[in-house]
């Protein structure tokens, strides 16, 4: 019988179509006029550091026209990051978030395919850190596969430091990936992980990041989503003591 009820199950699934504007399937640009606007409160999961540091991140993007978005953006996963400590960090701990503004960012995307091969070229101007000064540019897209109610999400880029490339602001290279299934209308379950590295050391010092990720549409305008992983849980530099929870509510027009 919990044989029959499973195989039912999954078949739902993998025959369910997600619309338009489900989760899964969310356009990778905003519609024109359209608002996409988040807060994310970053913690600190370390062993004896819990909450340490503690960040509150807002992100604001906005539709320029049906194929361009523009947002303001301050939060480690506007970034593809699974860490703690971005603007504004409220609980400091070292050099990590030593002060309450450590940086922001212009992120701008253009729609260049869409359906189930989903493509967004995607620029962004970076100010990692403010002492010192790590200003920085990326350039990469967003892409994105669907079937039915499962996706495979990447946002390849390459980002190169503009100065004090020798105080940590170094070439670097980021390929997340995104494993995410939509069991029902409104609530999306996520495997995140991918490789990034610093381009000097590619061969012997990347990182590969996991994290599990549930996101909810709590109504038709306002998601709810929680991600808890490793900043780098494999690779010959990895740390599985660096760890975080990110909590993100987001409102948006469409």
């Amino acid at each position: 019988m919990r044989t029959l009820v499973l195989a039912t199950v999954l078949a739902a699934v993998t025959v369910a179509h997600a619309e338009p504007r489900d989760l899964v399937t969310r356009p990778l640009v905003l519609e024109a006029g359209a608002i996409d606007a988040r807060l994310t409160t970053e913690i600190n999961l370390q062993k004896n550091r819990y909450g340490r540091p503690l960040s509150l991140a807002p992100d604001l993007w906005y539709g320029v026209t049906s194929r361009w978005t523009v947002g303001l953006i301050h939060s480690n996963p506007s970034v593809d990051r699974i860490d703690a400590g971005a603007t504004f960090c409220l609980r400091r701990f070292q050099t990590r978030c030593d002060r309450l503004y450590r940086g922001s960012g212009i992120d701008v995307r253009w729609s260049w395919l869409t359906g189930p091969l989903a493509i967004a070229p995607r620029a962004r101007l970076l100010l990692r850190d403010v002492d010192p000064m790590k200003p920085a540019i990326t350039a990469g897209a967003l892409v994105r596969w669907t079937r039915g109610r499962f996706a495979v999400e990447s946002d390849p880029y390459l980002r190169l430091g503009l100065a004090n490339r020798d105080l940590g602001n170094r070439a670097a290279v980021f390929v997340p990936v995104l494993l995410a299934v939509q069991p029902t209308c409104r609530w999306l379950l996520a495997i995140h992980t991918g490789w990034d590295s610093e381009v000097a050391v590619a061969s012997d010092g990347y990182h590969i990041p996991f994290g599990l990720v549930v996101r909810a549409r709590a109504t038709p305008h306002v998601d709810v989503a929680v991600e808890a992983g490793f900043t780098s849980l494999l690779g010959p530099q990895n740390n599985i003591k660096q760890r975080a929870a990110l909590v993100t509510v987001g409102w948006r027009t469409n």
